[in-house]
């Protein structure tokens, strides 16, 4: 990595540590008060002994205050507890705030973090593994607390006991005082030529154990696949291999580069203090320096080494910590959803009304056209089914119209109105989807199916769920509507859940509807009810079926055909099977048997 660019890249970290302290202004006001009454009385006290050792040995010497004498290492002793006293208590009230800030930051930063993410486009969420993503999240969020706990709020305050340690250190003797202050910055700079280049390792470290993790989770969500196929074998050898094979080998050379820098700070560290008590008893017998003046230099010397041994310690966790935090940045820094467009139109009381007007879509440059010149208009009310072999666009239209994508060329009008023009909130709010695969939350099943509408009262997601017919099988667990359905709905089946989605639309009562074939999971039986609660659900409404199945298609009042992107057909079930040419003919032969 180029010098300038480690750089960058280091003041970037920081920036972003110290943008999340401001958000604890109040907090860090009495952490830096605190921490300068600590940091002065800390830096008085090697002075004290000292001069409590040379009291001890010199002759008697009493001192009156306050009408009380007494020898002055009496006094000395007492002046040292007083200002332990008011150290230990100053450091004690420090932590306490400290570890607020670090259980604040804790629990607000993975709030921002889903405060972000479902505001992210769903272009982001299909681009990313859900597992790599919140590794980097969880890691970030690590990183950024034990850097302002154990880094900027406790060593930052002790660097003003430094500068204060030092100055008195030359006050007692210059030349001693130099050898302390060569010696740091010697590890200082010993520090800032190693480190550096661990950063490229890092960020390879991390990509490993983002897509671990990744995996792991990928493999923990589908667990039913893979009981379902006997994977666990295979399961387990690939988590191996991501984990020990991939991540932690790594990671080895990066531990490894931190045992070497440990080493070189004890060694450092060692000599220096040799080389203060060699000198110190030259000038000892030279009578240029007392035996409470070697004790305060040591201590000098503690004082000023420790800040920096402790910064070396743990510039491991900076240096890792920068790296996660700008890897979890640059999903925080992702640019949101336009939810609200410069001057967006509200559509209001939305009537329905669709129109493509020579559509064209492509997911990215150079990944070819999923849309080609789509036009066509849905009237208001209108059931229109959306026809053809998979992967031919039929739902990426559907995208289109909820705002999830823009289209690359052409318009998309909603009553008239540019989509790309008009709140997407107004719209959403006014569309329901039964998607063909329901995920469900972990949640119960009267809340998932309040997600249709949060302020509907108990009656009327009662009410719901019977016109979807889903309370015959949900009062028939103990729980009834407080029943967990398991993560992703993992506790239902898959008729069950599309029973809970069909609710849900019914509690929305959007003005347009999308199907993604409704009843595909569902019997025969199941299917009847549930068409009449259908057809009850699309009168008088916009609704949209991506359709597969002949039942289906047959509550449509218009059909459109798609092949390869482009809308080759549209018409009536009866008008596009008299097209003995045409694609929904064929389609409609394999059908029904007789292709």
């Amino acid at each position: 990595m180029p010098k300038k660019k480690k750089v960058k890249f280091f003041t970037k970290g920081w920036r972003i540590i110290f943008r999340y302290l401001g958000e604890y202004k109040r907090e860090i006001l009495i952490i830096s008060f605190l921490g300068v009454v600590s940091a002065i009385a800390n830096g008085f006290v090697p002075y004290i002994v000292g001069r409590f050792f040379d009291a001890i040995l010199s002759p008697a010497e009493i001192l009156a205050i306050g009408g009380i004498g007494a020898p002055l290492w009496a006094w000395l002793l007492v002046l040292l507890g007083i200002t332990q006293l008011i150290a230990n208590f100053a450091d004690w009230v420090n932590d306490v705030q400290s570890r607020n800030v670090g259980t604040l930051l804790n629990a607000r930063y993975p709030t921002r973090a889903v405060e972000h993410l479902i505001r992210l486009p769903i272009s982001f969420h299909k681009d990313q593994k859900t597992g790599e993503v919140w590794d980097k999240i969880v890691r970030g969020m690590n990183a950024s607390v034990s850097m302002i706990e154990r880094v900027v709020l406790t060593l930052a305050p002790q660097i003003l006991a430094v500068f204060i340690g030092i100055t008195i250190a030359f006050v007692i003797h210059p030349i001693l005082a130099s050898i302390i202050v060569f010696g740091v910055l010697l590890y200082v700079a010993t520090l800032a030529k190693i480190v550096p280049p661990i950063v490229t390792l890092q960020k390879k470290g991390y990509r490993a154990w983002n897509r671990a993790f990744g995996n792991a989770y990928d493999t923990v969500t589908n667990v039913q696949t893979v009981k379902l196929f006997t994977a666990e074998e295979y399961e387990s050898k690939k988590a191996h291999r991501s984990y020990i094979d991939k991540a932690a080998r790594s990671w080895f050379k990066v531990e490894k580069i931190w045992s070497d820098i440990n080493f070189y700070q004890r060694i450092l560290i060692a000599i220096t203090q040799i080389l203060v008590f060699v000198f110190a008893v030259y000038f000892i017998t030279k009578g240029e320096l007392t035996l409470g003046g070697l004790i305060a230099l040591n201590g000098y010397a503690g004082m000023v080494f420790g800040p920096f041994v402790r910064l070396g310690y743990n510039w491991e966790i900076v240096q890792n910590g920068i790296v996660a935090i700008e890897r979890a940045e640059e999903i925080l820094s992702t640019p949101r959803e336009i939810y609200e467009p410069e001057n967006a139109l509200s559509l209001g009381d939305l009537k329905g009304k669709i129109e493509f007007k020579n559509v064209s879509f492509e997911y990215g440059k150079n990944k070819g056209q999923v849309l080609k010149g789509i036009s066509f208009k849905i009237r208001q009310g209108e059931v229109v089914a959306l026809v053809g072999e998979s992967g031919v666009g039929k739902s990426t239209l559907v995208d289109l119209i909820s705002g999830y994508y823009f289209s690359s060329k052409g318009s998309v009008l909603i009553d008239d109105k540019d989509i790309k023009k008009v709140s997407l909130k107004s719209l959403r709010e006014q569309i329901a989807v039964v998607p063909q695969e329901v995920v469900l939350f972990n949640d119960t099943i009267e809340n998932n199916i309040r997600y249709g509408d949060f302020k509907a009262s108990h009656e009327n997601v009662v009410r719901a769920a019977k016109e979807a017919h889903a309370d015959i099988f949900i009062n028939k667990f103990s729980k009834k509507y407080q029943q967990l359905v398991g993560e992703r709905g993992i506790k239902l089946s898959v008729g069950q859940k599309q029973r809970i989605a069909i609710a849900r639309a019914i509690l929305r009562d959007p003005k347009i509807l999308i199907l993604d074939e409704p009843t595909s999971a569902l019997d025969i039986e199941t299917e009847k009810y549930i068409g009449e609660s259908l057809e009850k659900l699309m009168k008088n409404r916009t609704t949209i079926i991506i359709a597969h199945r002949l039942s289906t298609v047959r509550r449509s009042n218009r059909i459109l055909v798609f092949e390869a992107g482009k809308l080759i057909e549209q018409g009536t079930h009866e008008e596009l099977v008299k097209n003995r040419k045409g694609l929904y003919h064929r389609l409609y032969k394999l059908h029904v048997g007789l292709g």
